[in-house]
């Protein structure tokens, strides 16, 4: 059965059950399948049918993760739309996409030029309200005069994570989705015989839905019949709250997540109902997995994945863990059913044999563009004979300094040999007589106020070359996140003032 069939009958399996969990209020199925309804009945009227487009103000809140449900299952295509976006660039978005209706809170439909722009182009506007039994409230029809594009086939049209420059936008279609629930180990296992039941253990959902990471999970609670929590933002006691009263057994959290866990000194105890850590969105620094798993006893398993293959692509195994656990730390895993790797050198495209860095291709069904071709990433890799992936930084992190090669993880990974360093993140900045100069943003271990950026290039002059060697160092309380909480580098580069030609 495809997605949509299996979501209606998932939601009817028992309408009564708890589905979603948000701010202490418990939400039934039935609570879905009332918004499927609500929904697919205010578009029909206005002759907004099957490959529509959706544009939705999206939220970590019940009436978003409904409206999500609802688009799929009812064959329209849901355009995210950010809500940290500037009111400019929210209103510019809505003006320019084709939308045939716009949906969001009232909050967000009052800003600044929202209104106006959905008017413009002539689209259905629909307030999302926290009502059980009506969260639609059309405000406006759409126009005779609707500019809004068909877009046949697409189920989602993604926002990537913006973590190097302003996000772009990727259209999903309903294999790829498919394709990605079908290789998630997390249940493929469980669901091989598509056996369909409501499942015990809830997620605990804080990745935001309006990126794939929080949208997948959601998707993912659906298809399988899990119900799950949502939280509008990480916070580690929060999160340590819902995973302790609810007894949650698979637990997300990337890097960051983890570690706020520790330094909030979360009690084992209080996660005790834990089998196993998803990571994602980056790699996860070996010393982090060894201090997060021997305090809790929960193996990390790491993934790695991209918007334009709808979700994770690589990925550890609980049997990986036990095998390889110790000795392939900071791998990303091995490739899930269906995913095919190879590592090519970046000018000729020839492949690499095993251990030899080079550009990441990747051949999946999971493909946004061609499922039978070779999609290059942007990340630099190295494959070795048991098949686990390596993530090296990206090919844009290479800074070019006066002809010289700079890798930014090898930067920073220097940096964080200072005992007093805790994370450190490098980027490039222009220079006129240089082309870039790699510049590095730090932050430190408790008690280490005194530690100046001096001391930390002294620090690094042993370790690296010296055209390696950062021409500034700041030294921050913590580094800039985008809101899927990877580093972001435009912040990161804004922090710096150009740096002078004599560098």
């Amino acid at each position: 059965m495809d997605l949509a069939e299996r979501i209606r009958r998932v939601i009817a399996l028992d309408p009564e059950a708890e589905a979603i969990l948000f701010q202490n209020e418990r939400y039934p199925w039935r609570y879905l399948s009332n918004a499927i309804h609500e929904f697919d009945t205010a578009l029909l009227e206005q002759g907004i049918g099957e490959g529509a487009s959706v544009g939705l103000i999206m939220r970590n809140r019940p009436w978003h993760a409904a409206t999500l449900a609802a688009t799929l299952v009812t064959g329209r295509a849901l355009v995210t739309l950010s809500p940290m976006f500037s009111d400019e660039a929210l209103a510019r978005d809505i003006e320019t996409l084709g939308l045939h209706a716009v949906l969001g809170d009232e909050f967000d439909l009052a800003r600044v030029g929202v209104h106006d722009a959905a008017a413009s182009a002539g689209a259905m506007i629909i307030e999302l309200i926290a009502d059980r039994d009506a969260p639609f409230r059309v405000v406006r029809p759409m126009s005779p005069a609707s500019r809004g594009v068909l877009r046949p086939g697409i189920v989602l049209e993604m926002l990537s994570s913006g973590t190097t420059g302003i996000p772009k936008r990727i259209p999903l279609k309903l294999e790829n989705l498919e394709s990605s629930l079908a290789g998630d180990g997390a249940h493929a296992k469980s669901l091989a015989d598509d056996a369909l039941r409501l499942q015990s253990s809830p997620a605990v959902i804080w990745n935001p839905i309006v990126h794939i990471s929080g949208a997948f999970f959601v998707i993912d609670a659906l298809y399988s019949g899990r119900r799950f929590v949502l939280m509008e933002r990480f916070d580690a006691r929060a999160w340590s709250d819902f995973v302790e009263q609810e007894k949650v057994r698979v637990g997300q959290l990337n890097p960051t997540a983890m570690r706020m866990i520790l330094d909030a000194d979360i009690a084992p105890e209080r996660l005790s109902s834990l089998k196993v850590i998803r990571g994602g969105t980056s790699a996860t620094p070996p010393e982090l997995q060894i201090a997060f798993e021997d305090r809790y006893g929960v193996p990390v398993l790491t993934t790695y994945g991209a918007t334009e293959f709808a979700g994770a692509i690589v990925g550890w195994s609980p049997d990986d863990h036990a095998t390889y656990g110790r000795s392939h730390l900071g791998a990303s895993g091995r490739a899930q059913p269906g995913v095919e790797l190879r590592v090519v050198e970046p000018v000729s495209g020839n492949v690499l044999p095993f251990g030899d860095s080079g550009v990441l291709e990747v051949r999946t069904a999971q493909s946004s563009a061609d499922p039978q071709a070779w999609i290059r990433t942007s990340d630099l890799a190295v494959l070795d004979p048991e098949g686990f992936l390596w993530i090296q930084g990206r090919v844009d992190d290479v800074i070019v300094r006066g002809g010289f090669k700079v890798h930014a993880g090898k930067v920073a990974a220097a940096l964080e040999e200072h005992d007093r360093v805790r994370e450190a993140a490098v980027v490039g900045l222009p220079d006129q007589r240089l082309g870039q100069v790699p510049v590095a943003v730090v932050t430190t271990t408790s008690g280490a106020e005194s530690l100046e950026a001096s001391e930390l290039i002294e620090f690094v002059k042993v370790r690296l070359a010296v055209y390696e060697v950062p021409a500034d160092i700041k030294i921050v309380d913590a580094l800039p996140l985008t809101p899927s909480m990877k580093v972001s580098r435009p912040a990161l580069l804004a922090l710096f003032a150009p740096v002078r030609s004599d560098s």
